[in-house]
């Protein structure tokens, strides 16, 4: 018998124990919508009957595809008076929270010529939202101190769940999904994941004369887990 046929009669099927096989997996980025992404994030992190607050809910977009019994839901924004840094939740209370907060210094149009603060552009925020400083180091000063207060809300091991993009800010790149996990980390949370989320139209600038950087048409959730005593590694909900 040739040797190649010896080779492939000997060669062990790969098979994982008590698994089954599947393509239906959860992958790392999509060409969607971002309420069809979010409910995988979920399936992959958080566990069925968690309590999850959606700190800057608006109007529900990441959760029109999650069935409403699935998980303990504490949704707010600040039109409905709680600001994501100044939660009305206990130490250690929460199994998840999830953030979406402004994350361009400027979203176009006039905001280009007013030069506004960010917030002011974006329902889910208001006057109360503003921070001592301007532009991206503004939106940092939002996405950190709502870090720090889930930080305190989550329980040891509670999942942190952010929707940031990056943007180019006075013509400097600015690649915030970065410097979220390096600052996040700091604060004692553990970056977990990253899910990139491209649209499916194509962006557009007006009266652009040159273009300089790439166009930016993905954005990402993060996925962080809080840092305690135990093990360094994630552990699947079951």
């Amino acid at each position: 018998m040739p040797q190649a046929s010896l080779f492939q009669q000997s060669k062990p099927s790969r098979r994982v124990r008590f698994g089954v096989p599947s393509n239906d997996l959860v992958l790392s980025a999509y060409a969607d919508a971002n309420a069809a992404v979010f409910p995988r994030i979920l399936d992959l992190y958080v566990k069925p009957g968690s309590k999850v607050a959606d700190v800057t809910y608006g109007k529900g977009a990441f959760w029109r595809n999650v069935p409403k019994k699935r998980f303990s839901l504490l949704a707010s924004d600040l039109l409905t008076g709680t600001d994501c840094r100044d939660l009305p939740y206990e130490d250690g209370s929460l199994d998840c929270v999830v953030l979406d907060p402004p994350y361009m210094h400027s979203p176009g149009g006039t905001a280009h010529t007013a030069h506004g603060a960010f917030e002011q552009h974006y329902r889910n925020n208001g006057s109360g939202a503003q921070t001592e400083n301007k532009y991206h180091e503004a939106v940092l000063d939002l996405y950190e101190a709502a870090a720090q207060e889930a930080h305190r809300v989550l329980r040891e091991r509670g999942v942190l769940i952010v929707k940031c993009q990056d943007e180019v800010c006075s013509n400097r790149q600015r690649f915030t999904h970065v410097e979220l996990i390096l600052s996040y980390q700091d604060m004692g949370f553990v970056a977990e994941d990253l899910f990139v989320v491209m649209r499916n139209n194509k962006p557009g600038v007006s009266r652009a004369i040159r273009q300089v950087h790439a166009r930016k048409n993905h954005s990402y959730f993060l996925v962080f887990w809080k840092r305690g005593a135990g093990s360094a590694r994630w552990e699947p909900p079951q």
